[in-house]
């Protein structure tokens, strides 16, 4: 997967143009739209799509032609649930670098979380006869969650196209079935984020998201305790605080009225 070629995604700005390149200062060198991208895939998986959004759009304001870039910010908008955004971009995206795998993919999974399961099935068929992928598997696979069809052979697919120690690949299919909602699909998600997180027992990203299943799982002590392993692999990260106030366990009396 080569971290997705930086998560394979890449958009414009929302209404606005580009923002202008960082400042350089006297005997720095200047920054490219990689080190954007980079910086946009660091807070992507952070789940802080605003900022990635941010970061990704400065790529693409250095340079048009960053296939990632144009993705990340298509991706960045769809997780901020802004899909009519996100479909604008994805013509904004394909009039500068064409339809790839994951530009279609990306529509698909836009189309799925509006409902749309007919028009999301045709981009996701598209995006797999235009030679497939990571994203594109797992994009299908969450379209199979809300059809209750195997979404896990194609989590299996991607897993298999990234390599079975590729964080990053677990951290998506996770999300995607945390996005499905359900009992069923959070403990999909923990079969494919579990034994990333045994080879990967440094990467905070899959703690913060291990806490969220964990909680839909109403499990709040093991999400805490994820949460404080987060906190202390990234402290340059702050928790959010809405996170830590539901995997604090209840109290005697809500224990008592089951709330």
């Amino acid at each position: 997967m080569g971290r997705f070629n930086s998560l394979e995604l890449s958009g414009n700005q929302r209404e606005t143009a580009p923002e202008p390149e960082a400042p350089v200062v006297r005997g720095e060198t200047p920054k490219g739209a990689q080190y954007f991208i980079d910086r946009g895939d660091r807070f992507f998986f952070r789940c802080e799509y605003e900022a990635a959004l941010q970061e990704y759009s400065r790529a693409v304001g250095l340079d048009a032609g960053a296939v990632a870039a144009w993705q990340g910010q298509i991706f960045s908008l769809t997780e901020l649930g802004e899909y009519h955004e996100a479909e604008l971009w994805f013509g904004n995206a394909t009039g500068v670098v064409g339809e790839t795998p994951e530009l279609l993919a990306l529509r698909a999974l836009a189309a799925a979380r509006t409902g749309d399961f007919e028009r999301a099935c045709g981009y996701s068929d598209s995006s797999l006869e235009a030679g497939g992928g990571i994203l594109p598997h797992i994009v299908r696979g969450e379209i199979f969650l809300y059809s209750r069809r195997n979404a896990e052979y194609c989590f299996e697919q991607a897993t298999a196209l990234a390599g079975r120690a590729d964080w990053r690949c677990a951290f998506l299919i996770a999300s995607a079935c945390l996005f499905a909602d359900t009992a069923a699909s959070a403990a999909t998600a923990l079969k494919f984020l579990l034994p990333v997180l045994e080879k990967n027992g440094a990467c905070g990203e899959l703690y913060l998201l291990l806490a969220k299943i964990q909680l839909k799982l109403k499990q709040r002590p093991a999400a805490q305790k994820a949460l404080e392993e987060c906190a202390a692999l990234m402290n340059d990260y702050t928790i959010p605080a809405e996170l830590k106030e539901a995997a604090v366990p209840p109290g005697f009396w809500a224990r008592l009225f089951g709330r």
